[in-house]
């Protein structure tokens, strides 16, 4: 079952990513699911293949799945919340609201306190606990108390490196409920679901999906079979919410909105710059210990923010993404917030997140819709600096560099020196054509800063300039060579 909205993302791409997500359901790897593409202007294109359940009909956006991990992002942004109101403080110690916690025995002496944003960043130093905890949802709040005053163990120092914890969103979860006087999921529906218009959202089969609610499914002995549903508890705030494609389009949508930084309305839930935040690598994660990590590919984990996975990919730069994997349930959204473009896919088999498809399937839309050689948005100082290095290419002018050049420029080489190695370049390259294109940049590191080619009769000079941050900005670094090019 298809349903699509064709926006400026070609059919031919649209085409290869069903491709990429239907072979899922004809290899057999997942019974049925269900996949987006969303933009800056909402919903691009949706899809659903296999079935909600055994025998059952084909999913497609309207179909609600259990979302697993990527509740963390709700709960993150709970967080955020309250931070943004003064009712949470992410140095605080997290027994200052859990106070089961404050008891925990640290793993040394020496160890600092773990805070609410150690917990936000996965940098607690608990334990990678993905199976147990899977298993943990419907525990009550005063089991959970119980556990914590147990003891907990510490597979690191808090604060010093990264390990995915399960255990640390369910305290977060907590956190939530103490800050704001209400339990958690009632924040979650009441802050973020019901403002964000995600009606067939919320943390048990109930939701209001037109579509259903899909079973999950495990493999046994070469067949499927159904995982019973577990029931809503602590662990919700770890991957407990069930939602759809036409909700998690909203979702993704709204995070991705937070860029870029802009004047005007900032509507909320969460303002744009606590999203932007949750989006931030707080934490860096290792590389992993692959034979093509890195090998510029695809995009590589460079870190941890608040309840997302901050990745790099080589080609186009920061994507944000998070995997859910839960008994019966996969799921898994990323995007790349320099262009709004993003994809969501949810599985009803275990543990199956369509991650790797995902990933394809977001690379082949950004191969057809976005531009990687895309520059930073110039200060309107820096191309009018780079059209004064134009004008002093062809001929020296004691004005323009009085108004351009900052203080820096003359100390680190004196005027004479640059004017005549100036007169070298150009003999080298002969008379100088016209101007370059303002578009016609080669590199650009941010507002800044721009390198762009000025065209000889016998070759290109290559020019590069970056203003100080004075106000107004002057050029605080003018390389001119010879474009081996």
């Amino acid at each position: 079952m298809t349903a699509s909205m064709h926006r400026t993302t070609s059919r031919r791409a649209l085409d290869d990513v069903d491709s990429t997500f239907r072979a899922l359901v004809d290899d057999d790897v997942v019974p049925g699911l269900a996949y987006g593409v969303v933009d800056r202007a909402g919903s691009v294109h949706a899809a659903g293949h296999g079935v909600v359940r055994l025998g059952g009909a084909a999913p497609d956006a309207a179909t609600a799945f259990r979302i697993a991990s990527m509740t963390k992002s709700f709960t993150a942004a709970s967080v955020m919340i309250l931070a943004d109101r003064g009712a949470v403080n992410l140095a605080d110690p997290v027994g200052r609201y859990v106070p089961e916690f404050g008891a925990v025995r640290l793993p040394t002496s020496d160890s600092p306190q773990v805070t609410v944003g150690m917990l936000l960043s996965m940098s607690g130093g608990l334990p990678t606990d993905d199976p147990w905890a899977d298993r943990q949802e419907s525990m009550t709040r005063e089991d959970f108390g119980r556990l914590l005053t147990g003891g907990v163990r510490f597979v690191g120092v808090p604060g010093t490196g990264f390990e995915y914890s399960n255990l640390g969103y369910a305290v977060l979860g907590c956190v939530v409920e103490a800050a704001s006087g209400m339990p958690y999921r009632e924040f979650v529906d009441r802050h973020l679901i019901r403002p964000l218009g995600m009606t067939a959202t919320g943390f048990d089969t109930s939701v209001a999906a037109p579509g259903g609610v899909a079973t999950g499914h495990f493999r046994f002995e070469e067949s499927w079979r159904a995982v019973p549903f577990s029931g809503p508890g602590v662990f919700s705030a770890m991957g407990g919410l069930f939602s759809t494609i036409e909700d998690l389009t909203r979702w993704v949508r709204w995070l991705a909105d937070a860029f870029p930084a802009r004047d005007g309305t900032d509507a909320g839930p969460l303002r744009r710059a606590s999203r932007r935040a949750m989006q931030q690598a707080h934490q860096a994660v290792a590389p992993p210990r692959t034979a093509n990590a890195g090998d510029g590919f695809g995009p590589v984990t460079v870190g941890y923010g608040h309840g997302l996975m901050i990745q790099h990919d080589p080609t186009y730069g920061p994507v944000v993404a998070h995997n859910g994997g839960y008994p019966g349930f996969g799921s898994h959204m990323r995007w790349h917030p320099s262009t709004g473009l993003g994809v969501i896919v949810l599985t009803n088999a275990r543990y199956v997140t369509g991650a790797a498809q995902a990933t394809a399937a977001l690379r082949t839309l950004l191969a057809d819709r976005a531009d990687p050689s895309a520059h930073a948005v110039l200060w309107p100082e820096t191309v009018r600096a780079r059209a004064a290095v134009e004008r002093l290419l062809r001929e020296w002018d004691t004005t323009v560099v009085d108004q351009w050049f900052a203080d820096n420029l003359e100390m680190d080489l004196d005027l004479t020196h640059r004017r005549a190695q100036l007169k070298i370049l150009i003999d080298e390259v002969g008379p100088l054509l016209e101007p370059a294109a303002p578009e016609e940049v080669i590199r650009s590191d941010s507002p800044a800063h721009v390198v762009w080619p000025v065209h000889g009769a016998r070759g290109d000079i290559r020019c590069e300039i970056r203003l100080n941050p004075q106000d107004p900005p002057r050029i605080q670094t003018l390389k001119l060579t010879r474009d081996a090019s």
